[in-house]
């Protein structure tokens, strides 16, 4: 997969790795970033040996957020145009939070204003310990309206009026504490953490988990409710007598790991 400008692309057998590439102005997401992200998005999302999705920064910062001269030549176009632009950064969101494959954000130095909304919207979040967070937009003048949603999945209503009421910075073990990061990091072995999670996972089976993750977001989405009752029995009847499935109670009964490589993974469903 070719690399994009203001993003890189590394695939390493069952993990991709996204990682933010403008490292001078600390990651700063504008257009042209968010539109690439789209694209991989995409790509990645068809390839099924892929089955885990690393999001990192390079240099010095995860990201600092929204670009500030991106925003601040709002006052040069017509609203629609800025309504627009700002629609591309909720649905590259929607995006992540949707992503086919377990997505794991790994965050170091600063994760500022916007970042906080690709952190939430992964499946897992790892972050060093001397990590700063910040929802600073309400000292812009402005509100972190595009990432809300998906930071209200993870942090209570009363901890984000306290953080993005004030704007002020936070640290990486309060960020633990309200659920927006998942592990924490010493500095320096965020990589050793990331890999020792997906590690673990790697002992799931693979389609149980792509199937897991489908099945969780459309209960998040009241999709699946209570009276799904067909809807949840017939996603059991099906796992149960796939390949994996009869691996996986194969190995059970037979009191030894299950073996998902030679299987055919991942299933299209």
């Amino acid at each position: 997969m070719e690399n994009r400008k203001y993003i890189k692309i590394e695939v390493d057998g069952y993990r991709a790795n996204l990682i933010l590439n403008r490292p001078e102005v600390h990651n700063a997401l504008n257009p042209e970033m968010i539109e690439e992200m789209h694209g991989a998005l995409a790509d990645l999302a068809l390839q099924d040996d892929i089955h885990f999705l690393v999001i990192s920064g390079e240099g010095k910062s995860f990201c600092a957020g929204a670009d500030i001269s991106w925003f601040a030549g709002a006052v040069n176009k017509s609203k629609s145009d800025n309504w627009e632009e700002y629609l591309r950064m909720a649905e590259l969101l929607k995006q992540l939070y949707q992503f086919p494959k377990i997505t794991v954000a790994a965050v170091h130095r600063n994760v500022l204003g916007g970042a906080n909304g690709l952190v939430a919207a992964c499946d897992f979040s790892v972050s060093e310990r001397s990590t700063a967070f910040a929802f600073g937009e309400i000292k812009l003048g402005i509100v972190p309206a595009t990432i809300t949603p998906f930071i209200a999945k993870r942090v209570s209503i009363q901890n984000m009026k306290k953080l993005m009421f004030s704007g002020d910075r936070f640290w990486a073990p309060e960020a633990y504490l309200i659920g927006l990061v998942d592990f924490l990091a010493d500095d320096g072995k965020l990589e050793q953490v990331v890999e020792e999670l997906i590690s673990g996972l790697k002992s799931s089976s693979p389609n149980a988990l792509k199937a897991c993750k489908k099945m969780l977001l459309k209960v998040d989405s009241n999709e699946y409710g209570i009276d799904s009752s067909e809807h949840t029995a017939a996603i059991l009847a099906d796992l149960i007598q796939s390949d994996e499935g009869q691996e996986g109670l194969k190995a059970f009964l037979e009191k030894r790991k299950p073996d998902w490589k030679n299987l055919n993974v991942i299933e299209n469903s």
